[in-house]
């Protein structure tokens, strides 16, 4: 080729490259055209339409109203569609309130409030994109929580049988029943949850085997050396519930060939109790996760009717629903070397105990002590 031909060639080549970035320009640029949202009415007018569109009782609709002018207060002239994360986080931190500051559990309910305008306003034209206050609630729960760990002010959360009823009643799911139920009623520790086989359970003689007690790590030891757990009939009966549902949970993973961390063409496990979405052993950090989705549920089921109740919810640990067992099992006079034994405490033997009261006797006085939840 002849360098005449050569530079022609090459001429019309940056031709055509300086069209199509014309081409890319235009196109661009009518995309961000497109992209930019119509102005978004007064702030006064979003809020009386919301309150229209959602038709609230009188009773609900005048706290809710409140919240909202609160925060608006707070933003200070902020349009509600241009106000950040930041601006949200910095009103649950510093609102002082009207006469004096909130509790967190309250501000946890004005969030969800303004949460709930938020969504709303997303699902219009010239809405925000994202909510900044969902985001910025989880913030303030999070920054809260390890506050209050690091202070040591939290010395955990003890709640009376019928509260526990309505944390229960808040996840009437197979699983998170059976989790919250056998917790409470056991007093088995999150990493012993965790642990449990479908085989440690011998419902027909309301036993279950703790394999995994603290102090051994992550083996398990023979069935004749674990901590026996007393079931009660409610606690069965969650048990064989999410025992059903768990089979089709683990055949629907494996008709997706869910592979897991065990590689191409592995099966999900059939033998754990609680297992993650793989069919494998759930991890401990999982499970607390799984119980703050429940205790989240349960407070903003209550948080209109029990501000209180909702507030030990939101603080309600798997480590908590132990308390809970322990302090009921004293409350009803439980003698305290069966209540040791029941915990699994170091100094606590099972086997002792059924050698000087014998087993009819322990499982009386575990009956007579635990109360019913009446689910």
């Amino acid at each position: 080729m002849s360098d005449d031909v050569m530079a022609e060639v090459v001429g019309e080549l940056r031709d055509e490259l300086k069209e199509l970035r014309k081409e890319n320009r235009r196109l661009r640029e009518e995309a961000e055209a497109e992209e930019v949202k119509p102005p978004a009415p007064p702030d006064d007018e979003i809020v009386e339409s919301f309150f229209k569109d959602k038709n609230y009782a009188d009773s609900s609709e005048r706290p809710k109203r409140f919240t909202i002018k609160y925060y608006q207060t707070h933003l200070d002239g902020i349009p509600l569609r241009e106000a950040t994360t930041s601006d949200a986080l910095n009103f649950a931190n510093n609102w002082s309130g009207e006469n004096k500051a909130p509790k967190r559990a309250t501000m946890l309910t004005y969030l969800g409030n303004i949460k709930v305008l938020y969504d709303w306003m997303m699902r219009h034209e010239w809405g925000p994109d994202e909510n900044v206050v969902d985001e910025a609630r989880d913030r303030y729960k999070s920054q809260n929580r390890s506050a209050i760990k690091r202070s040591g002010q939290h010395t955990g959360t003890v709640i009376q049988p019928e509260e526990y009823l309505q944390l229960v009643r808040s996840n009437m799911g197979a699983r998170a029943k059976s989790f919250l139920v056998l917790a409470v009623k056991t007093g088995l520790r999150r990493k012993e949850l965790v642990s449990l086989k479908v085989q440690d359970l011998d419902l027909e003689n309301k036993v279950v085997y703790n394999r995994s007690p603290k102090g051994v790590g992550e083996q398990r030891v023979p069935k004749d050396s674990a901590d026996q757990k007393i079931l009660d009939d409610e606690a069965v009966a969650a048990l064989e519930r999410w025992l059903d549902r768990r089979e089709a949970t683990l055949e629907r993973l494996g008709e997706r060939g869910h592979e897991g961390r065990r590689g191409e063409g592995a099966q999900p496990e059939s033998e754990w109790l609680y297992p993650n979405d793989a069919g494998e052993k759930l991890d401990p950090m999982s499970m607390s996760r799984w119980w703050s989705k429940a205790t989240d549920r349960a407070h903003h089921v209550v948080k209109d009717d029990d501000e209180e109740l909702s507030e030990k919810f939101d603080a309600f640990t798997p480590h908590d629903a132990r308390r809970c067992f322990t302090s009921w099992l004293n409350w009803n006079n439980c003698p305290r070397d069966i209540i040791k034994a029941l915990r699994g405490d170091s100094d606590g033997d099972m086997v002792a105990l059924y050698t000087r009261h014998g087993e009819d006797q322990v499982r009386r006085e575990y009956q007579k002590a635990m109360p019913s939840l009446g689910l």
